[in-house]
């Protein structure tokens, strides 16, 4: 975790579906595009939000943001934590200006994995990102998205 001018404690998160697609970046600070290495994101026929799952020979781009540990709290709500859908897994990411840095990734859980019958064969093709061409304001700021 970083601090912000505040001395208020960040966790930098990765978005890489709804986050990106409903805009809930906006609510956040230091948003930029990023690459995310070894996962794949898939979204299964008939869902309205994608997963991601460890692929070592995949990548794509999603976008990071820094949250307050309040806004974390309600992120992992969002994402079913408690209830066991997702967790959060620590990874690194690379910028637009080529550095790193640690940023966490909501992960579906085995449980999740089991229950919506997740595989990396249900999306070869990163599905995903035909949503994200319906938004061509978030594709003018981050065309990176659609690569």
């Amino acid at each position: 975790m970083k601090k912000d001018l505040n001395s208020k404690t960040l966790q930098t998160i990765v978005g890489y579906g709804t986050f990106i697609t409903q805009k809930r970046w906006i609510n956040y600070i230091n948003v930029e595009v990023c690459l995310i290495k070894k996962f794949r994101r898939i979204l299964p026929s008939g869902n309205w939000f994608p997963y991601v799952l460890p692929d070592d020979n995949s990548q794509f781009w999603g976008l990071k943001f820094d949250v307050k540990k309040s806004q974390l709290k309600q992120l992992d709500e969002f994402e079913g934590l408690d209830k066991g859908f997702f967790f959060r897994k620590n990874i690194i990411v690379k910028l637009r200006d080529n550095s790193e840095l640690k940023a966490d990734i909501y992960v579906p859980t085995e449980k999740t994995i089991k229950l919506q019958n997740l595989s990396l064969a249900l999306d070869t093709k990163d599905r995903w990102k035909l949503e994200i061409k319906k938004h061509l304001d978030i594709i003018a700021q981050f065309p990176e998205l659609i690569i």
